[in-house]
């Protein structure tokens, strides 16, 4: 995904944030939640597999973003993971899911049942969410203290 579609999606969440939601992280997650009618439930001490920052599942009837209880960098790990709903991504593919999941012996059955296209978005859609965290991060700095935070983002996607 180009770097202006990810400088988009952030603007797009400073437009859709109301009054102090734009200030922080908590606010632009409830924001989110409200654009798109599913409710969005922010766990911040998840018990999540050894090696997992963060993730973000999509339930039938709402989302959840966790972030492991032992992360340092909390807010980094759920602005990468609110990158993933705002750019739309769907997500890891199954086969990765599988091939954690279940033993060595049944990986090559897995990779069969589940084969899929040759593209590798899964990467793309892990640098995207990346890079919006960053950028969302960066802006919430920038605009606590500094007048309206709506205002703000304006200027800043206009000057470049």
């Amino acid at each position: 995904m180009a770097e202006k579609t990810v400088a988009r999606a952030v603007e797009r969440m400073f437009r859709i944030a109301v009054g102090d939601e734009a200030r922080s992280l908590d606010g632009m997650a409830k924001a989110l939640s409200r654009e798109r009618g599913r409710p969005l439930i922010v766990l911040h001490d998840a018990k999540l597999p050894p090696g997992v920052f963060g993730q973000w599942v999509r339930r039938p009837d709402h989302d959840e973003v966790s972030c492991a209880a032992w992360v340092h960098a909390r807010d980094r790990t759920i602005a990468h993971e609110l990158g993933h709903i705002a750019l739309g991504h769907f997500g890891r593919p199954a086969i990765d899911l599988a091939t954690d999941f279940l033993p060595a012996s049944a990986h090559d059955l897995a990779t069969l049942m589940l084969r899929r296209d040759c593209t590798d978005t899964y990467s793309v859609e892990e640098a995207d969410a990346e890079a919006f965290g960053s950028l969302l991060l960066r802006r919430l700095q920038d605009t606590r203290g500094s007048g309206n935070p709506a205002i703000r983002s304006r200027l800043d996607e206009a000057l470049g």
